[in-house]
């Protein structure tokens, strides 16, 4: 029973805000632990994790198959916007040399970015070769986390002579101090089990309990962390360069989610990976939705690693992810993994189409 739940329960693991750069190295990949081995549909999420050997699913299998969650589940890209007075001298010292942030007078230089973006793997690499900017707000969240996990102690006894390494380990060390008190009530498994009991084919609440408490808890820890960061950000002192900013902004691709918007017409948009086999099994449909309702709505299909910075805006966590937005650009209904042409049509319709 358990090996037939995997395939049909969204599921992950520890949710921090920040991971991308800290976990990188060791732990790109992180799935539900079963009493058999079962081999799932690879569905690379935000972050790309390295591809898994599987075979070509059936369509009416492909639903139940594509979804799985990433270590690196829920990372924040926010853009630091602060209305803090920065001192000349400041301004002057980023524009003076490679400085890309002072993060409490903390400098993360443009050749620190370069050095740790030359050692990401390459899948990570393709993800932010568009979007630097969003890649040095991954530092900058780093440096905010470990200068307390610093003030809180957490250094204290740990027995690591590489930099990096100590700061990896203080920053889990805050990470899981600051998660600690979830706790997950019968209520709460109860209703999530309602809410997707047509998706358990059969399976008994007490047999998925321990699973969907993990899955609850993981989402508290993405709430409390995005909190926390949040907060550390408010009260930083975070100051950019600019100028670097601009170039790194001119360079990105176009944003067709906009330009779609301004038409005035409802949007379905799909989030993928060419090399995710549920998102291979949607472009033949999005290319028959974009012929038939050319001029009524808004198809897009489109490639994640092109388009991070959307994927972030929308908090698209496994991939293919489906959005449906209204001729106003609101966002009305979102699924993960593979949908159905019937089902997409059915969603337009409530739109007006």
């Amino acid at each position: 029973m358990k090996k037939k739940l995997n395939k049909v329960i969204i599921v992950g693991i520890l949710i921090v805000a920040v991971v991308i750069v800290i976990f990188l190295k060791n732990k790109t990949e992180s799935r539900l632990s079963t009493e058999s081995e079962v081999e799932m549909v690879e569905s690379i999420e935000i972050q790309e994790i390295d591809s898994i050997e599987t075979s070509q699913p059936e369509p009416d299998e492909a639903k139940k198959d594509s979804i799985e969650i990433q270590k690196q589940e829920n990372i924040i890209s926010k853009k630091v916007e602060k209305s803090i007075d920065i001192p000349e001298t400041k301004k002057q010292k980023i524009a003076e040399n490679d400085v890309l942030a002072l993060v409490n007078n903390s400098q993360i230089t443009e050749s620190y970015l370069n050095e740790n973006f030359d050692n990401l793997p390459k899948q990570h690499k393709d993800m932010f070769k568009n979007d630097k900017e969003s890649f040095l707000d991954q530092l900058i969240i780093k440096e905010l986390l470990f200068q307390k996990a610093k003030e809180k102690g957490f250094l204290e006894n740990i027995s690591e002579s590489d930099k990096e390494n100590l700061e990896e380990k203080a920053i889990e060390k805050l990470i899981m101090d600051i998660s600690s008190d979830i706790e997950i009530a019968d209520e709460e498994m109860k209703k999530f089990y309602n809410e997707h009991e047509s998706e358990m084919k059969g399976v008994d609440f007490e047999q998925v309990k321990s699973d969907i408490r993990n899955y609850l808890v993981q989402q508290k820890q993405s709430e409390v962390m995005d909190q926390y960061i949040e907060e550390l950000k408010s009260v930083a002192e975070i100051v950019l360069n600019e100028e670097w900013i601009k170039i790194q902004q001119k360079s990105k691709p176009k944003n067709p989610l906009t330009e779609a918007f301004n038409t005035g017409k409802p949007t379905v948009l799909d989030i993928g990976a060419s090399s995710c086999i549920p998102c291979k099994m949607m472009k033949p449909i999005f290319e028959e939705l974009e012929k038939e309702y050319e001029g009524k709505a808004n198809i897009l299909l489109l490639e994640i690693s092109d388009y991070r910075d959307i994927a972030n805006k929308y908090k698209v966590r496994v991939i293919p992810t489906q959005i449906f937005f209204d001729k106003n650009g609101n966002q009305y209904w979102r699924h993960e993994g593979f949908l159905s042409k019937e089902d997409i049509i059915k969603k337009l319709n409530e739109a007006g189409v």
